[in-house]
């Protein structure tokens, strides 16, 4: 997967859907929609918060640490951790089958934290997901702007 640019920060994955998972020595996370880009990132010239076309999100050496998801009908949003029905583990490869809109996304030194929306069963399920990565780095990777970002002023 090639792109033409390529930052370490500033960018915004809030509200953006995960398409694609690639697990080959690093982890790589596809967004087909795009991702965010802040009119303060080098990589952004335009003076604007600007929205990207196909973009990716690359850790550096990634592994997957752990995953935790609650799924049900007293689900009630992000910020307020998980909620009162059934939180349990999920593997790497449960994760890759569910459909992901990020909420939070923090990196710190040697591991990087993913909160997400999640829906299993073609929608019919929703719920909240947790996940841990260990990394050496993040890259953020996408090839053109498409739009102003959701949140432009």
């Amino acid at each position: 997967m090639t792109f033409r640019y390529c930052a370490e920060s500033g960018v915004t994955l809030h509200d953006c859907d995960i398409t694609e998972w690639v697990f080959a020595g690093d982890v790589t996370f596809v967004f087909e929609d795009g991702f965010d880009v802040f009119s303060d990132c080098p990589q952004n010239d335009t003076g604007r918060h600007k929205h990207t076309g196909r973009s990716a999100v690359v850790l550096k050496n990634g592994k997957f640490v752990s995953g935790e998801a609650s799924f049900g009908n007293t689900y009630y949003g992000a910020g307020e951790g998980f909620p009162d029905s059934e939180c349990r583990p999920v593997s790497k490869e449960e994760m890759t089958e569910l459909e992901l809109e990020v909420l939070d996304f923090k990196i710190l030194p040697d591991s990087v934290f993913l909160e997400c929306d999640a829906w299993k069963n073609n929608g019919e399920d929703a719920g909240f997901c947790e996940f841990e990565f260990s990394c050496e780095g993040v890259l953020f990777q996408w090839d053109e702007f498409t739009d102003d970002a959701w949140f432009q002023n």
